[in-house]
């Protein structure tokens, strides 16, 4: 996996926002999903990017999650979803290709290289799904950018 620096604009995501314990990210995701895509038809509202979800205050194995789609300036919530922002600036970032099962050794390898350069890895990062099972069968070939704000 390639780790790169990168550089963001600020992005307002709207989407379903729950404490999830690691074992019930994959019962999570699909609900979040499809909940926030309803609520953002319902609105005439096309996301602006692949879904995302932004992993928010790690309490042992459950992280406070919100997952849905990156969406214009001013998309507001709905009684469905919440609004929330990643946050702009100097990133750190990596595609991982593979199934989603093995992300978590992703991420211990980008918690490793900022201990490598000497700093502790932000509390708060986020996933984005640029190719999943929507759209490939082959879940080798499913690609996800890992996003860690190094500002």
């Amino acid at each position: 996996m390639e780790i790169e620096r990168g550089e963001r604009e600020a992005q307002e995501i709207v989407g379903l926002r729950e404490t999830v314990r690691m074992d019930d990210l994959a019962e999570f995701f699909p609900r979040a999903m499809t909940a926030s895509a309803e609520a953002l038809a319902e609105r005439g509202i096309e996301p602006s990017g692949p879904a995302v979800a932004l992993f928010e205050r790690a309490e042992g194995d459950a992280f406070d999650v919100t997952a849905g789609f990156p969406v214009p300036p001013g998309a507001a919530p709905s009684d469905a979803v919440v609004a929330a922002m990643l946050p702009g600036g100097a990133t750190v970032e990596a595609i991982h290709e593979g199934p989603y099962d093995s992300l978590r050794d992703a991420h211990r390898e980008l918690t490793e290289w900022f201990r490598e350069n000497g700093t502790d890895a932000p509390r708060a990062v986020w996933e984005e799904y640029l190719v999943g099972p929507e759209t490939e069968d082959d879940a080798a070939r499913w690609r996800t950018r890992l996003v860690y704000p190094a500002g």
